[in-house]
């Protein structure tokens, strides 16, 4: 009776494949809007240049290897400084959620570094940490932890005391309690958390890679983006910003979309 209203694989399978067709659908609307303007205004390539251009520059970037290279160098440090967030963040909620003391301590620090952008603590990063991997690093972690920890703090303290307590009537000790009834009833806070400081990071990365230029001899898609501009070529500039929209797009539906379904949608979770 309780999962009567449960989408079967097949209508899910149909539903993701007409949500593919109508976002294909909008991108070849953008593009077409794209070539009528361009042509129509006639504005220079140097603005905006021709789709064929860009699309040129996209797989000439990865046939050559650079676009690749540096992408892969820039997931890397999003892949680390998002662990190392989310890691201090479970361990600075739980400490709210079961002491007072530092929940006002970690309320107050949420309130005062959530809203500053990471751009604007590059001047004190430098001056701290150099130019080096390591102000990238405490940059992204800055995006990730605060988002990370207003979620994941809204989520345990949320959990019902029923829940609680039942999970102590089973004899569930702290740890088994923390894993079986806290984690699982918290998640899509953590899901929703995880979004923002992803997408956090991404910006965050990509305005600080910009600032840093290449560093240790290589460079991630920000300073791809900061060379081409430097260098006038609007193609492969035009080809970065695509580039990082997509990336946006397959973490977010590929990872984040299959996360929640595998998890908040089955079990009937959804907030």
């Amino acid at each position: 009776m309780g999962w009567s209203h449960e989408v079967t694989p097949s209508k899910r399978l149909l539903h993701g494949r007409n949500r593919i067709v109508r976002r294909l659908i909008w991108v070849v609307v953008i593009i077409a809007g794209y070539e009528i303007i361009r042509r129509g205004l006639e504005i220079s390539p140097l603005a905006l240049p021709p789709i064929v251009e860009i699309g040129s520059a996209f797989f000439a970037g990865f046939g050559e290897g650079d676009l690749l290279q540096q992408l892969v160098r820039s997931l890397i440090l999003i892949a680390a400084a998002l662990a190392a967030g989310a890691g201090a963040a479970l361990g600075l909620a739980l400490l709210s959620v079961r002491r007072s003391f530092f929940a006002e301590l970690i309320d107050g620090l949420v309130a005062i570094f959530h809203p500053l952008p990471g751009i604007a603590l590059l001047p004190i990063v430098i001056l701290w940490f150099g130019t080096g991997t390591a102000s990238l690093l405490v940059i992204i972690i800055h995006s990730v932890l605060w988002p990370m920890i207003t979620n994941l703090t809204a989520g345990l303290r949320g959990v019902s005391p029923t829940q609680i307590m039942a999970g102590k009537n089973l004899g569930m000790g702290r740890s088994e309690l923390f894993f079986r009834i806290l984690l699982p009833a918290s998640l899509p806070y953590i899901i929703a958390g995880m979004r923002i400081a992803w997408a956090r990071s991404w910006r965050a990365l990509i305005s600080a890679e910009m600032v840093f230029g290449a560093i240790a001899g290589a460079g991630g898609i920000g300073w791809y983006l900061y060379s081409k501009r430097v260098f006038m070529d609007s193609a492969g500039l035009f080809a970065g910003v695509v580039l990082i929209i997509l990336i946006g797009v397959l973490v977010e539906d590929v990872v984040f979309r299959r996360i929640q379904r595998k998890t908040v949608e089955r079990w009937g979770m959804e907030r």
